[in-house]
């Protein structure tokens, strides 16, 4: 929350000091409410998707507790946002001092990181090359569109190649000790779990698609909120080429998930600039905010158990 805090007197000081920000300030206060209003409630429904991806993944473990501890690996991830893995990191210290082992909650771990991932990635090519041939309005610009499309599917090959060589080393017995082990096991494990769990089509998997997919809405329905937006297609293409950022390990992803997100904005044609500065940073705050708040009660509630036997899940 601190950080957060930071963040927002950062904010301030830039839009108040740095001149060809000012006019983004002034664009802020003409920001619709009820468009806002609409992006909170997507922001909300984007955590509720993962909530459901996280008790798709972690099936053995109490509702109560899966929701509560999903929660809290989101409120983390908006503080300290590295893809995703610093809220694993706090899920997995949670689990261990529970009593599961490491082995489990490493596999379970890549399992819901390959998940998300992977959504990502499918949305970039799906969206991508439609775009570049022209199928989807937007930008024909292979930079902009083929090029991501390309670099996804290449990481999606090489996801698969790596998880099939850990899984032959694992079977060979070259790595059955120590963390390299575990890691190796984990990695194959969690992408042969992931493709499993798509062939078999479970509706749980609709959380992942809505975790990305809803956050994608709170963007657009910002834009919105100063008159006419650009088509969805625009916003998740730009998201999801600017949001490379958030792989970076800064704070909150702090300066350079906003500048990633207005500049591929602008260079997919969106204008005013300065109604894309407003809009990026009114959306900034409410994915921040949003989780950081729901996800800083449910570790309240989820301190006092932590270290205790975990209990079976309620039948449901």
């Amino acid at each position: 929350m601190i950080s957060l805090a930071i963040f927002l007197v950062i904010v301030v000081v830039l839009l108040i000091s740095v001149p060809g920000l000012r006019s983004a300030a002034d664009r802020i206060s003409d920001a619709d409410p009820a468009w806002v209003g609409v992006a909170v409630v997507f922001e909300v429904l984007s955590c509720l998707g993962y909530v459901v991806l996280f008790e798709l993944v972690f099936g053995r473990l109490a509702r109560g507790l899966s929701s509560r501890l999903s929660l809290s690996e989101l409120a983390v991830n908006s503080v300290v946002s590295v893809s995703g893995l610093a809220g694993i990191a706090l899920g997995a210290w949670v689990l261990r001092t529970k009593g599961i082992s490491a082995e489990r909650i490493a596999k379970r771990s890549v399992l819901i990181f390959v998940l998300t991932s992977a959504v990502n990635l499918v949305a970039v090519v799906v969206i991508g090359v439609p775009m570049w041939l022209g199928l989807l309005p937007g930008s024909q610009n292979p930079l902009l569109t083929l090029l991501p499309a390309v670099a996804a599917l290449a990481v999606i090959a090489a996801t698969l190649a790596l998880a099939a060589w850990a899984g032959r080393a694992a079977d060979r017995q070259r790595l059955e000790r120590g963390r390299a082990g575990v890691a190796m096991t984990a990695l194959s494990g969690g992408v042969a779990d992931a493709l499993r769990l798509i062939r078999a089509h479970n509706w749980r998997l609709l959380g992942a698609v809505g975790y990305w997919l809803l956050d994608n809405l709170a963007l657009y329905a910002c834009l919105a909120a100063f008159g006419q937006a650009p088509t969805v297609w625009v916003v998740a293409m730009a998201y999801l080429v600017g949001m490379l950022a958030n792989a970076l390990p800064i704070p909150g992803g702090f300066v350079a998930v906003e500048g990633g997100l207005v500049g591929m904005l602008l260079l997919f044609g969106v204008r005013p600039a300065s109604e894309v500065v407003a809009a990026v940073l009114i959306y900034r705050v409410i994915s921040l905010w949003v989780p950081a708040v729901i996800g800083s009660l449910a570790f309240l509630s989820l301190r006092r158990e932590i270290g205790k036997p975990i209990a079976p899940p309620v039948p449901g």
